[in-house]
């Protein structure tokens, strides 16, 4: 197990990269330019990225698949996003379907 102070120092380590990250980010990005293939390109991996721990997080719990009952409420998710639902409706419906799938025993 690891101990609190481990725990807060990594805490710190995080908060004090992102900071600078954004420090950098705001300095150099007056100075650097980009052709627009290239911000395009930079757009897209972050939207990439995102995707990609949005999906791992959906599709895995730990090293184990979730289940099928998750992938149905983020399903349901995505379709209410998809047609512009308000967020707490999109939360509630995803948590619900999944919770009725479990308790129907698909897992």
């Amino acid at each position: 197990m690891i101990s609190h102070s481990m725990m807060i120092a990594g805490i710190a380590v995080l908060a004090a990269g992102t900071f600078l990250m954004r420090v950098a980010g705001y300095r150099l990005g007056s100075r650097l330019n980009f052709s627009p293939a290239t911000q395009t390109m930079l757009s897209d991996s972050a939207t990439t990225l995102l995707l990609a721990v949005a999906a791992t997080s959906a599709l895995f719990e730990g090293q184990h698949f979730a289940g099928y009952a998750r992938i149905i409420g983020v399903g349901v998710a995505l379709f209410l996003a998809w047609r512009k639902a308000p967020l707490i409706v999109i939360i509630i419906a995803a948590a619900a379907v999944t919770a009725l799938m479990r308790w129907l025993g698909v897992h």
